[in-house]
């Protein structure tokens, strides 16, 4: 669980930056910013990370420190009594005959706080899934009846707005009676849609999610998310139009448009994700020069990796990977240089280290009086 809290937490931060970062691109294609956020769904699912000399993600969060200090582990005992009886003899007032009282003491069992935790963590994962699934079992029984008109492209009146759905085959549904215009650029943008494999990646980040279902700042990265593949769909559709055609688009969105109430995985429906920043932003786009383009995407990139990598311990250029604690009489044989760097690192990911004593930096803490020593193995970056 803590190690899952770290990752929760990082993917936190990662997304913060990524909101910052948002608004500085506003002039650049919004496929850069979706690149983005592709780095805060590996932090959400992946566990593990790479070491960098300098990185945007703070080293005590990374390695799991923070959480450590704010949810510490809870200590389980080797065995747990459940009873304890203690025996107490004394003098009777009237005769020489012993007296013996028993004292039973009962030691209150039940549920840790991390089994606590953890069932409340799986309830709602189960809950925001379970919903994710009956809303798109609801919807394709709402489809089932929908007409093939050509290829991959159905028509139903069960809708009022076109989407494509489907995991492994995509298809676009379309209501019936849609008008003509209205219906070239709907296939235009729920084809581009397909292109980019938008019908894997937004359920994948919302499985990703569920899993992270109490983490407030990942459900508006969600919803931020939502908007930028719109966006970068649209930007993709009309990168080629005029302004006659440009001006088309933007009449279906405001014709089709609608806002849902709460973050769907499915569908990708043509009009949502709030079509009024979507027609402003469609009839507002121009091009990019390509030198602004290429700075975008090369600083983009240092982002995603400073964003992936995790700040560890370094001396003299040397990564350091490995580490041991433990407690002694003798301080080792360390050159004070070494011993100094040594002991900065370790503080900063233990807060039971409350002294250093200089000049010998020997580190002892105050309520056992005995010294602390460690010891590295590096290797070479």
């Amino acid at each position: 669980m803590h190690t899952f809290l770290t990752m929760s937490l990082t993917a936190s931060i990662a997304a913060g930056v990524v909101m910052v970062l948002r608004l500085f691109l506003k002039k650049v294609p919004r496929w850069i910013t979706c690149l983005l956020w592709a780095v805060v769904l590996l932090r959400m699912v992946c566990p593990v990370g790479f070491s960098l000399p300098v990185s945007l993600m703070p080293e005590t969060v990374s390695s799991g420190a923070y959480v450590e200090r704010v949810l510490p582990q809870a200590e389980t005992p080797a065995s747990t009594p459940q009873a304890a009886t203690t025996t107490t003899t004394a003098p009777a007032a009237t005769t020489q005959t012993p007296v013996t009282r028993e004292t039973v003491a009962v030691t209150p069992t039940g549920p840790d706080r991390d089994t606590v935790l953890t069932i409340l963590w799986a309830a709602g994962s189960i809950a925001c899934l379970t919903w994710g699934a009956v809303s798109y079992l609801r919807l394709r029984l709402r489809i089932a009846d929908a007409i093939l008109i050509e290829k991959n492209i159905y028509e139903t009146d069960q809708i009022d707005s076109p989407f494509v759905c489907g995991f492994f085959r995509p298809r676009i549904y379309l209501p019936v009676g849609l008008a003509e215009p209205d219906r070239r650029y709907v296939l235009l943008h729920e084809q581009a849609h397909i292109r980019r494999r938008d019908y894997l990646t937004k359920p994948l980040a919302y499985v990703a999610l569920c899993f992270h279902w109490f983490n407030p700042v990942l459900w508006l990265a969600y919803h931020l998310f939502g908007r930028d593949i719109e966006t970068a769909t649209d930007q993709a559709v009309i990168r080629s139009f005029g302004r006659t055609d440009t001006a088309g688009y933007a009449a279906a969105l405001l014709h089709l448009g609608h806002k849902p109430s709460f973050p769907q995985a499915v569908p990708l429906a043509f009009g949502e994700e709030n079509p009024k920043h979507r027609i402003r932003s469609v009839l507002s786009y121009k091009k990019p020069a390509f030198w602004v383009l290429f700075v975008a995407v090369v600083a983009c990139l240092a982002a995603c990796v400073l964003l992936l990598g995790n700040s560890g311990g370094h001396i003299d250029g040397r990564s350091i990977d490995y580490g041991k604690v433990w407690v002694t009489g003798e301080v080792p044989d360390f050159p004070k240089d070494l011993r100094r760097e040594l002991v900065s690192i370790y503080k900063q990911h233990r807060s039971d280290v409350t002294e250093v004593r200089d000049p010998d930096l020997q580190w002892s803490r105050p309520d056992e009086g005995y010294p602390v020593a460690i010891a590295s193995q590096n290797r070479m970056p």
